[in-house]
């Protein structure tokens, strides 16, 4: 069957989503055979028709076998590129991407996946980890312009939020756009965050210090808007999104349950102290931690305690592991982790460890242990934790530095690679992300993360193609530009390879090509050496109907000086009207060229002429 060919009806129905057939405008599905398989592709906007340059859309590929079974568990392959670059035929175009690392890369992957690392200084930063477990290409920064002192996610991991104390907003964070989308309003110091269950609302709570409120505000995420406030007392908050439209607010002054439409509800009897506040949606319980009295507390989303158990004065936090059975709570001053069994409402174990420990990560099969000094790990099998069962722990070596001050941490510090199973374990005194597979003694590489900032949280974020259904494989990408685009599609480890074209809707010169960019200052283009680092203006021109190049907020700007090797990327801070500025000092006289990067703009190194500075002596 070609390309043209009549869609088998299953597959059809298997890829057009529902908006497709509202919508009425799809484009019509591609199909090729070979090898044995029947591929569809079936690519829509985000409306359900035609993409657009610009905009996300989504990517359904389909394979059937000759019998028109659906084809499972198969790796497909796939890129984008405008038909007018690397024109080639398909076997050729595709070795090339495959062959990336020879210096080529496509304007979009399929296959991808990047690392979001939330940094101390206010800044998000995406990475792509390139060879997998050894380097990692900045895509994008996201500057922020403040101190975080609370960070979400989706589960999508489509959106980001981080809340900023000192200005009393709350960023929102295009994930797939790597942009900020909107600043929300909320008031006072806000600190810590939890999503709603039903992903509808944010729940904001405040820091405690001066300038912060008692209460707690719940966003809407639809609109970016505040459509309650709950006092529950003076903070910090420790927040846990208990359901739909319901939460637990823990402080030094006590708990109040919050409920959407309602006024808050103080438990009375709990007592305050209560630093740490998690939701187990298997046991159906809101867990609390009193570091100060040793102790940790279950109450029902109704308000009524069910447990107490005794931990550690100081003890670390509360970690849940992905079941949501096993409550694991870390105790530095003892050197042990007590594990409490909700399921039993108990405590199972009480493990003794080697190190300090601080925090907890999970892959499914096992604990990750950090500890505050040096850089290894206690890792406990978590299916050695049953009732009556001998607590398994192995200990791995990762780098040099231990956690440090760990309680910065604002979300996970150890995350799950998509694809093969890796381990993503952060180092913040080290600036790594330490790749370990399960199973061997040590790990295998270590990703860079940005050395001017330590990590504060991570997220691995899969961009790939996966399998939703039975033979049938989704991804998104945004396109840069409109006109024709090529999606080179192969089986890996199979014989199916096949270039589909198609058309992108938008101005088919992209962004990029109708940018400008000159120096703004310093006049007469010169910078002190080996000092102080003075301030460069730079300023950014472009069409008018596109009005993301005014105040980016990933704009780099790559300063290097080929005189002793020396290359510094710092964020440059949009100031309005595409005028932006960046702080520098060249280690020594001599010629510094300036290349500006940002990848929600599409601007790669050298896409703009570079703007040559002369670094002088003070």
């Amino acid at each position: 069957m070609k390309r043209g060919a009549r869609v088998p009806a299953a597959l059809a129905a298997l890829l057009a989503p529902a908006a497709i057939a509202a919508a009425g405008e799809a484009p019509p599905a591609l199909v090729h055979t070979a090898a044995g398989l029947t591929a569809t592709l079936a690519l829509t906007g985000a409306d359900g028709g035609v993409p657009r340059a610009g905009e996300v859309a989504s990517l359904r590929l389909g394979f059937s076998t000759d019998s028109g079974d659906p084809a499972r568990g198969l790796r497909p392959a796939a890129w984008g590129e405008r038909a007018s670059v690397h024109a080639a035929e398909c076997r050729e175009r595709v070795r090339g991407l495959v062959q990336a690392r020879l210096g080529r890369q496509a304007e979009l992957d399929f296959n991808a996946w990047h690392l979001a690392v939330l940094g101390d200084n206010g800044a998000v930063y995406a990475l792509d980890p390139v060879g997998g477990n050894a380097r990692t290409r900045l895509l994008a920064v996201v500057n922020l312009g403040g101190r975080v002192a609370g960070f979400a996610e989706d589960p999508g991991r489509e959106t980001f939020y981080a809340a900023l104390p000192d200005t009393g907003e709350v960023a929102e964070i295009d994930a797939r756009r790597w942009a900020e989308r909107r600043r929300i309003a909320v008031g006072g110091r806000p600190a810590r965050l939890a999503l709603d269950a039903s992903g509808a609302h944010l729940w904001v709570g405040q820091d405690g210090r001066d300038g912060a409120t008692a209460q707690v505000a719940l966003v809407e995420r639809a609109t970016g808007s505040v459509v309650a406030r709950h006092e529950a007392g003076p903070g910090p908050h420790a927040l846990a999104a208990a359901g739909a439209g319901l939460a637990a607010s823990a402080s030094p002054s006590g708990v109040s349950l919050l409920r959407a439409g309602t006024e808050a509800r103080p438990l009375p009897g709990l007592g305050g102290g209560f630093a740490e506040a998690v939701w187990s949606p298997l046991a159906e319980l809101v867990l609390l931690l009193d570091r100060g009295e040793g102790k940790a507390v279950a109450v029902r989303p109704d308000g009524r305690p069910v447990a107490s158990w005794h931990v550690a004065p100081g003890a670390a936090g509360l970690f849940l592991d992905p079941t949501g059975r096993l409550l694991m709570v870390p105790e530095p001053d003892e050197r042990r982790v007590t594990v409490v069994d909700l399921g039993r409402g108990a405590v199972a174990h009480r493990i003794a460890l080697e190190g300090r420990p601080r925090r907890v990560g999970f892959s499914r099969a096992q604990a990750y242990v950090q500890h505050e000094e040096g850089g290894r790990l206690s890792l406990i099998a978590l299916n050695s934790l049953v009732e009556g069962g001998r607590p398994a722990v192995a200990t791995i070596a990762a780098g040099d530095g231990g956690l440090g001050a760990a309680d910065d941490a604002l979300g996970a510090t150890v995350a799950t690679a998509p694809g093969d199973g890796a381990m993503l374990i952060a180092s913040p005194e080290d600036r790594v992300a330490h790749v370990y597979m399960e199973g061997m003694a040590a790990p295998s590489g270590a990703l860079r993360l940005p050395p001017q900032a330590r990590p504060l949280a991570i997220a691995a974020i899969d961009r790939g193609l996966r399998e939703v259904a039975p033979g049938r494989y989704e991804a998104q990408a945004v396109f840069p530009a409109g006109g024709r685009w090529v999606v080179p599609v192969m089986q890996q480890g199979g014989g199916f390879l096949h270039c589909f074209e198609f058309e992108v809707a938008g101005d088919a010169v992209p962004l990029t090509r109708r940018m400008r960019l000159q120096l703004a200052a310093p006049q007469g283009r010169a910078v002190a050496s080996g000092g102080a680092a003075v301030a460069v203006r730079v300023r950014l021109a472009g069409p008018d109907g596109e009005d993301r190049w005014r105040a980016a907020g990933d704009v780099l700007g790559r300063f290097v000086q080929f005189a002793g090797h020396w290359q510094e990327v710092v964020p440059l801070r949009p100031l309005g009207d595409g005028l932006y500025e960046a702080r520098v000092a060249p280690p020594r006289p001599g010629p510094v060229n300036l290349y500006v990067e940002s990848a929600s703009l599409g601007l790669r190194p050298g896409t703009l002429p570079h703007i040559t500075l002369r670094a002088v002596e003070p």
